[in-house]
């Protein structure tokens, strides 16, 4: 009995201690992040003002547009501001909670059927994974779909029929967090079910015909109530055509994940010079090896060949857990690799638990199948962390040196001596992954997109061009702007108009007055035409317009110049101008 409690002490002083780890990574300096994507703390101000604007998930005070993501992380945010103030440490917060949250319940997930040291492990590799700290740090939703996909997994793999039920449930909740993202781990949980349920495939049909009801009904309870509201009574869809947030979860947040649409060609009467790079999404083509590409592969799979070995090595003894985790990663890989549209590193923050989970295993198992097991699986991890590290920093890089040495080390010492020196590989193993970790915290990029990256915290180029290494503030993040708006105004219901919501929201996150986006996310959204946007500047609901140097509002910037007159930026403006970016202000008050 002694010994049990001793046991359960020092598993506790170990689970107490990763947990730290996990939470010193993605609180420490959480506010030098400022308000990360401004675009969704506009959203969280907007929703303090309001229960209307609660519901609808409104981009902006004044309800004339919507984010363009499900509500569930943002109704979080805006509950712990509503609790401690609207700062942007406040909007962080959650996500980095969540962050911890899902490392203990990975812990659990993997301890229960193999083992307390699995358990610890997996946790230990969660908490260090590179995109998962980044996202963290964050204010995007999907440290939140990570938590709920890993809390419907715990019910899931209970085998249970109800247990399932309310895992699909909490699937149809992470659904309103990222919509069809959160579907891909849906085979994952069934399959999680089937494998650990008594077999009997008249209580599978009833209780997966019961989940699929359930996920059905709780998926589409927001999407089918926003709809269903008429239009003049709820903001506009943001980043759908059709103003419906049923076509926003198939086309933006669906198939334009796959496909990305081509610009339409121009006539050319000579080769034009190279022009710079300047990606927004990540330029790395669809295919099977995709993922294995240094820089996706840098934010989640350092212990890569430890997953491979788990999954295989663990199959006879723990089949459930395998087909879960397997399942799980699998799917996602697919899913991931096949993405020719709109992809961003942050997304492959789903993929971090079941690669832990298996890394894990994978470590446990060779422990288990004696020394000369774990030699090679360390020693395949450090020839496997060394192509990382030397494809992304270069084959002479120091830092390939002490991870590479002290797991080869390890490896020898292991295959020549029975008494396994795991520590020293452990520790080994997890060096580059930290260091890599630690980038989002001390170089974080682009606050919008996040990512790790340690050649951009040593100042290197990691080849992703300038737009998704560094933070770009906006144009209309100026604190003279905002006092000229207020100041002249008027009785204006907006304080200002924008082509894009980029440009408004850090009016509306420093102000918490209206800002209208009048072309949505990013210029292109059919919200309004020129003559109901001429009508609301009649009206007196609009006076000042920003325009900045995109040219996709259909219209808008013409009609503005054409009945506009430039403000001297000598009164407005305090920051210095930026090459290939600039805002012009137009003041559209109507003669007297």
């Amino acid at each position: 009995m002694a010994d049990l409690r001793t046991r359960r002490r020092l598993e506790a002083a170990g689970l107490a201690v990763v947990l730290a780890i996990a939470a010193v990574l993605r609180l420490w300096r959480l506010d030098d992040n400022g308000f990360g994507t401004e675009y969704y703390a506009a959203g969280v101000r907007s929703m303090l003002q309001g229960g209307w604007l609660f519901f609808y998930n409104a981009f902006d005070p004044a309800g004339f547009i919507s984010l363009d993501k499900p509500p569930v992380a943002f109704w979080i945010q805006t509950g712990l501001a509503s609790l401690l103030g609207f700062t942007g440490w406040t909007i962080h917060l959650p996500q980095a909670l969540a962050g911890v949250a899902s490392v203990a319940l990975l812990h659990r997930l993997v301890r229960r059927p193999f083992g307390v040291a699995a358990g610890l492990t997996a946790a230990l590799l969660l908490a260090v994974t590179p995109i998962a700290v980044a996202i963290d740090r964050s204010n995007n939703a999907d440290s939140w779909l990570v938590f709920f996909l890993l809390l419907a997994t715990v019910l899931a793999s209970r085998g249970r029929g109800l247990s399932f039920v309310l895992a699909m449930v909490l699937l149809g909740i992470a659904f309103n967090v990222k919509m069809l993202a959160a579907l891909v781990c849906g085979p994952a949980l069934v399959a999680g079910y089937l494998a650990a349920a008594p077999f009997d495939w008249r209580r599978h049909l009833f209780w997966l015909s019961s989940g699929a009801a359930a996920l059905i009904v709780v998926g589409l309870s927001w999407a089918t109530a926003f709809d269903l509201t008429p239009r003049d009574h709820r903001p506009y869809a943001g980043s759908s055509t059709g103003n419906s947030m049923l076509e926003l979860i198939v086309a933006h947040n669906g198939l334009e994940r796959f496909v990305r649409p081509e610009p339409p060609p121009r006539a050319q009467t000579r080769t034009p010079p190279p022009a710079p790079r300047y990606e927004a999404y990540e330029d790395i083509p669809a295919g099977a090896l995709r993922l294995a590409h240094p820089m996706l592969a840098g934010q989640f799979a350092w212990a890569l060949p430890l997953a491979l070995l788990g999954a295989v090595l663990a199959w006879r003894r723990r089949r459930a857990s395998v087909v879960l985790w397997g399942t799980w990663a699998l799917a996602y890989g697919i899913v991931y690799s096949a993405a020719g549209g709109i992809f961003h590193l942050y997304y492959l923050a789903t993929l971090a638990p079941p690669l832990a989970a298996l890394a894990a295993i994978g470590g446990i198992e060779l422990w288990r199948r004696g020394s000369r097991y774990l030699a090679l699986g360390l020693a395949l991890t450090a020839l496997w962390q060394v192509y990382l590290v030397g494809m992304t920093l270069g084959w002479d890089a120091t830092w390939i040196g002490f991870p590479a040495v002290g797991l080869l080390a390890a490896a020898a010492v292991l295959w020549r001596e029975k008494r396994p020196p795991a520590l020293i590989g452990g520790v080994a193993l997890l060096v580059l992954p930290v260091a890599w970790a630690a980038s989002a915290i001390f170089s974080p990029g682009n606050l919008t997109l996040p990512s790790a990256s340690l050649p951009r915290w040593l100042g290197l180029d990691d080849g992703r061009g300038p737009i998704l290494s560094r933070n770009y503030r906006a144009l209309t993040d100026d604190p003279r702007l905002r006092t000229f708006l207020l100041e002249h105004r008027g009785k204006a219901r907006f304080l200002v108009a924008t082509p894009d919501a980029l440009l408004a929201a850090p009016i509306i996150v420093r102000t918490g007055e209206p800002a209208m986006a009048f072309g949505g996310f990013l210029g292109n959204d059919p919200v309004m035409s020129v003559e109901a946007f001429a009508k609301r500047v009649e009206n007196g609901d609009v006076r000042f317009v920003v325009l900045g140097t995109a040219r996709r509002s259909r219209g808008f910037e013409t009609w503005v110049r054409a009945h506009g007159v430039p403000v001297d930026p000598a009164l407005w403006r305090s920051l210095p101008a930026e090459p290939h970016r600039s805002i012009v202000l137009y003041d559209l008050k109507p003669p007297r």
